[in-house]
């Protein structure tokens, strides 16, 4: 769950940012100031369609006699200076309820904790003798509620500034499931010119949860200010971030309470760690093909539970390590506590448990386990129990790679959770562990060779080490029993490698006619048989062959032929002088067209073009481009490889234009003329 609780349109799930360029920004909400009443555009990013002016949100705790709660209240200002703009007069504020604390991964993600043990005594610090006592530190459930919700349009109307508020009926909430809820609003009478301003507060008993903030976001930020008062009882792991880097401050401060079972008493005090940060002057980041979430670039922070007390009892430590991470998650009632038992499959697993190959036996296995069970589509990170998902006939990654351990097993192979963050939620923490932030989990299965196979319930139209995209972490985690889990990369893992012949026949009128041959391997497979209908066919390759066409431009007497219609990377995808922000490809690739023309009688090439080899200096993008020819036949090769996945945006030049290089390569005209 983020600190910016709230999406603006397709802003995503960040308080958007309003223009204005002034050195001291105004704090004071309920009167704009006539500059910014009167703004037209922001200086520093002209074609802005809006710009925050103002971002403030203040982080205050309340303390209980064996409990917390928080309240994020959270304050915008934001101006609208082109058509496009409006659509940030909408806001969505999203927040939790019903998050039941247990011992299973979703619990452990609430709670962020089992009944935790003192570390001087061995004992749990919150059990008495007749029984727990972590209902009542955390609850049996834990909600949030969305509070105190205003919003003005202010504009200026023949010199006077017209005033118009949102009305309560106005304001919509929706359930999105069980736990996540969503509150939704948009600003009236907004249209260019106006000043918006609006303010919440999310009020949460979820206090061992620090919301994620992002002073950052689609359109550029004049001034965004956090300020937290956290009780030093309440230790956590915070990380700022962001291409541009916020200024912050962490002193020693004080909060006030009663104790609630003696209201008479006078005010008692706790220590606090007094956070506040800013970020001022940030330019707009706008949504790109080539970045799977930009919150992992924009300024902010995230943070997550390390340690934590109650008044007069010892500190205790809560995931400080991954190696905790890991006990959590082996400890589990719904994942954890269920990997080593035997599968509802067992019976149906003798056959495959005597495939001699390994390779072949862990595709058997995985064939069984996705015909009887359909993916739904959802990535998860707690399984429901296999009897269950066996019985529904679908189920969530984590319901079938729960399954598909646990059949695995009784095959006679080893695998474990390899658990991870999707690409599309952003990118893990840098700096210290996290349970909150891992998404879901794949199943590694350990060769006794050595090396690895990756399988997920998703890509079931693939093959063994064919994990679709938005899986393909840097960073994830081999979960392991009684020995060291490990982490791997799976970006190194998946590929997609199409390998495409044409043998084709030039005619004198400039006809192009033959076949056209394409194996696709990896990720190239695996998305030819979704686009092709022939789901479910889990298998190293596919080979397709199709007839082939094309007609050059004839002239006197010559052949111009434009394209060969198979030759991709026609356009450069990077564009732009400069980029702010890395390049992220969606995997690893390799791609191979070759092209032989056997030409009319009487022709040859006009020119023979010089054989292209390139690579940016780290090797990450190279290629080839060359044609030939002997006796009557043409043959154009074009190879291109991506090496790595992630390219930092001070590699962009080399890689801006080593693409150039090879679209220009693409789009020269292939001509051929009678000798």
């Amino acid at each position: 769950m983020k600190l910016e609780a709230f999406v603006l349109a397709i802003l995503f799930s960040v308080l958007p940012s309003v223009a204005s360029a002034q050195e001291q920004p105004n704090m004071k909400f309920g009167k704009p100031t006539q500059e910014e009443l009167q703004m037209t555009a922001y200086a520093a990013e002209p074609d802005a369609e809006a710009v925050v002016l103002c971002r403030l949100t203040d982080v205050t705790y309340t303390v209980q006699t064996i409990s917390y709660l928080v309240d994020y209240h959270e304050k915008v200002r934001l101006k609208v200076l082109k058509p496009g703009g409006a659509r940030f007069a909408k806001v969505a504020v999203h927040y939790q309820k019903n998050m039941t604390v247990g011992n299973n991964i979703m619990g452990l993600r609430s709670s962020f904790m089992t009944i935790p043990m003192d570390a001087k005594s061995g004992s749990s610090a919150f059990m008495e003798q007749d029984g727990s006592m972590s209902d009542g530190v955390f609850g049996t459930d834990g909600d949030e509620s969305v509070e105190g919700i205003k919003a003005t349009a202010f504009n200026l109307e023949g010199g006077k500034v017209k005033k118009t508020s949102l009305k309560k009926s106005d304001i919509k909430t929706t359930k999105l499931d069980d736990q996540n809820y969503v509150v939704e609003f948009t600003v009236p009478d907004v249209r260019v010119g106006t000043v918006i301003e609006f303010e919440y507060k999310i009020h949460s008993q979820l206090f061992w949860q620090l919301r994620d903030w992002y002073a950052q976001c689609e359109i550029p930020v004049v001034y965004a200010k956090l300020d937290m008062n956290i009780p030093n009882y309440l230790i956590f792991n915070i990380e700022d971030h962001g291409i541009q880097r916020l200024t912050y401050t962490c002193t020693v401060g004080t909060l006030q309470y009663k104790v609630e079972s003696d209201p008479l008493t006078n005010p008692m005090y706790v220590n606090t760690n007094h956070y506040v940060y800013e970020g001022r002057d940030l330019k707009g980041l706008a949504k790109d093909d080539y970045v799977w979430n930009l919150q992992d670039y924009c300024a902010g922070i995230t943070a997550e539970l390390k340690e934590y007390r109650l008044r007069g009892m010892n500190q205790m430590d809560f995931a400080k390590t991954w190696e905790q991470v890991d006990e959590m998650i082996l400890g589990s009632d719904d994942l954890g506590n269920h990997l080593n038992d035997h599968s509802p499959l067992a019976d149906e697993l003798k056959e495959a448990g005597a495939i001699a190959d390994l390779r072949e036996r862990v595709a058997a296995v995985y064939r069984l386990v996705t015909s009887r069970v359909k993916w739904n589509g959802k990535y998860e990170l707690s399984p429901a129990p296999t009897t269950e998902t066996l019985q529904k006939g679908e189920g969530s990654n984590a319901d079938i790679n729960l399954l598909l351990i646990q059949s695995l097993h009784d095959a006679g192979l080893t695998a474990a959770p390899v658990v991870l963050r999707t690409r599309d939620l952003g990118q893990l923490p840098y700096n210290f562990p996290s349970l909150l932030k891992l998404s879901t989990f794949i199943v590694g299965v350990i060769m006794p060779s050595g090396g690895n196979i990756y399988l997920d319930a998703s890509g079931k139209d693939g093959w063994l080490n064919t994990l679709p995209e938005v899986l393909l972490v840097e960073k994830a985690r081999m979960v392991l029993k009684n020995r060291q889990s490990q982490w791997v990369n799976l970006q190194k893992v998946s590929k997609r490698e199409t390998s495409t012949v044409v043998d084709a026949r030039l005619s004198a009128d400039g006809t192009l006619s033959g076949t056209q041959t394409t194996l696709y391997r990896g990720l190239s497979a695996l998305h030819y048989r979704q686009q092709a209908g022939h789901s479910g066919d889990f298998s190293p390759e596919v080979k397709a062959e199709e007839p082939f066409s094309g007609r050059g431009d004839v002239s006197d007497d010559a052949i111009r032929i434009l394209h060969l219609g198979t030759l991709p990377l026609a356009v450069n995808p990077f564009t732009a002088d400069s980029r702010p922000m890395p390049v992220e490809f969606p995997s690893l690739s390799a791609e191979k067209v070759v092209v032989n023309i056997t030409l009319p009688e009487g022709y040859t090439l006009a020119e023979t073009p010089q054989p292209t080899v390139a690579s940016t200096p780290d090797k990450g993008v190279s290629g080839r481009y060359a044609v030939s020819q002997t006796g009557q036949k043409v043959q154009v090769v074009y190879q291109f490889n991506v090496s790595k996945v992630m390219h930092p945006q001070q590699s962009y030049d080399s890689l801006r234009g080593i693409y150039d290089l090879f679209s220009k390569c693409l789009r020269q005209p292939l001509v051929v003329k009678k000798k």
